[in-house]
């Protein structure tokens, strides 16, 4: 089977973006009894985590259903399948572009929704420890991503210029809009990596002011700078939008959006593998409740963040 210029067969996307979906919802599903087993309750960085992992599931179904438009189209592009009528091309360009507009939006929600998840989980973090005084500089930067949020959207439905032309031919198919996309592509780049950076950096020094040892602190930094991972995804994607299309780039843009809700998801599991006495002890507590086995601790109170 031909895969039009995608570098994957249409089933074989659809099997890896189902498969990596399935692992996180195994993770999703797994944060939601870590949470309720040892906190009883959930904050706002669950709520954001839950939000991404169903914006995700919906994005996954969306492609699943637009893949084999998107795979007709681009071997018509490339000249493996027959052009059809110039009004024929039209319809079929307008009816991708208004699924590209609808799953974009669900991909840039649902990345932003990781990020707040982060945010959320750092507010948390800040005020149980006491640190208040950090909170403005956690404000600020929690505007800036929302602005971040609302650019990107912006690049969405301003990629034809006017709103109003996004879903018309031959108005989004001038010199302008040519020369249009690429500013909206860097732009776009720009700001959600610089998002990603603020989720990187914001944590560090809280971190290096903990009274921990020098590999735990490696650790935690380490667990809070996976959004760098999701930063190499993005820079592929932007740079094979500039190069190509839309249509070239389907597996760049599910595979980061996949990723960034699997890191989201990982902070839930420290507990499980950090050596301190205070995630041991978390661990002991997990698998007694777990086991419905009665567990003593001379900890009064718990927190999984």
């Amino acid at each position: 089977m031909s895969d039009a210029g995608q570098g994957i067969s249409a089933t074989g996307l659809l099997v890896v973006l189902w498969v990596l979906t399935g692992v996180a919802t195994i993770l999703f599903i797994g944060r939601l009894v870590i949470r309720g087993v040892l906190l009883k309750k959930f904050h706002l960085d669950d709520a954001f985590g839950a939000l991404a992992w169903f914006l995700l599931l919906v994005s996954m179904i969306c492609a699943t259903i637009q893949t084999p438009l998107t795979y007709h189209f681009s071997s018509i592009l490339i000249g493996e399948t027959p052009a059809p009528s110039e009004e024929e091309m039209a319809d079929m360009t307008i009816t991708l572009r208004r699924w590209n507009v609808a799953v974009e939006t669900l991909f840039w929600t649902s990345l932003y929704s990781v990020k707040l998840s982060f945010m959320f989980l750092y507010r948390y973090v800040l005020r149980s420890g006491g640190r208040n005084k950090h909170i403005a500089v956690w404000s600020a930067a929690l505007v800036y991503i929302i602005l971040c949020y609302g650019i990107c959207l912006i690049g969405v439905y301003g990629q034809c210029g006017d709103v109003r032309n996004l879903f018309t031919y031959q108005q989004c198919m001038t010199p302008y809009v040519a020369s249009l996309i690429p500013k909206l592509i860097w732009i776009s780049f720009f700001f959600n990596v610089t998002s990603d950076l603020v989720v990187v950096i914001l944590p560090m020094p809280v971190i290096w002011s903990l009274q921990m040892r020098l590999h735990q602190k490696l650790a935690v930094s380490g667990l809070c700078s996976l959004a760098i991972v999701t930063i190499a995804f993005e820079t592929a994607r932007s740079v094979k939008l500039y190069e190509l299309s839309n249509s070239f780039t389907n597996l760049y843009s599910y595979l980061e959006l996949i990723i960034s809700v699997l890191v989201g998801m990982l902070p839930s599991y420290r507990f499980l593998v950090s050596p301190t006495d205070k995630d041991r002890e978390y661990r002991r507590l997990f698998w007694s409740r777990i086991t419905l086995r009665s567990y003593n601790s001379g900890s009064s109170s718990y927190s999984m963040h």
